[in-house]
């Protein structure tokens, strides 16, 4: 399950409750969509445990006592491993009292820097927003339910685009006719893209200078 729903789509397109069939569009349009905010926003959005996964949890060191995680907000750091020879043994692993980390995913050692070097320091962690079902989420999964604001364009982009027949929202170069439609849609909204903006992702390569 996405941050957005059929059942959500189906309650805005006023599709009555009693038709239960399979919408193979509606589920398209919403992955379409939310590919392209991911793509748009640069961020993973959904909750998720990133557990020695190569792309989330291994984070380059830049001698300083901060990082950044790639992915946020963060409900909760698992366990941090600080090892430049890459094998990430018991003996690299900072004691949980020796850091601390914000939900913005900063993360900050107390003790000692994150020593310099690529891919030398590997987090684990649970980051992301959690979908808002029947009014409430599910903390287990995430602290930090889904924005309403960003759920509401993520809606109203599906909803367009069902109602001109798109499919290739997630399209970003106008080359096709469709595409150009989509292109056009979010051009003219700025409320999509003022909201969108807001939850892009900070340039990670600013990770290692001065706040």
């Amino acid at each position: 399950m996405g941050l957005i729903s059929t059942y959500d789509v189906r309650l805005w397109l006023s599709i009555p409750e009693g038709d239960k069939k399979p919408n193979a569009k509606i589920e398209a349009i919403i992955n379409s969509v939310e590919d392209f905010v991911e793509s748009y926003t640069n961020r993973k959005l959904l909750a998720n445990t990133y557990y020695q996964q190569f792309d989330y949890s291994y984070i380059d060191g830049y001698g300083r006592p901060e990082i950044y995680l790639p992915c946020y907000p963060v409900s909760y750091v698992s366990d941090i491993r600080i090892d430049n020879d890459h094998v990430f043994g018991s003996g690299t692993v900072l004691g949980s009292q020796d850091y601390y980390w914000y939900s913005s995913g900063k993360v900050v050692s107390k003790g000692s820097y994150f020593t310099r070097g690529r891919k030398n320091i590997r987090i684990d962690y649970i980051a992301g927003y959690a979908p808002v079902v029947n009014g409430t989420h599910n903390s287990a999964v995430s602290t930090y339910p889904a924005p309403y604001d960003l759920t509401q364009v993520m809606k109203e982009m599906c909803i367009e685009s069902f109602k001109e027949g798109l499919t290739a929202i997630h399209t970003i170069q106008p080359t096709e006719t469709t595409s150009g439609k989509v292109i056009q849609m979010f051009t003219n909204n700025s409320f999509w893209r003022n909201t969108l903006n807001k939850y892009k992702a900070f340039d990670m390569s600013m990770q290692g200078y001065d706040e």
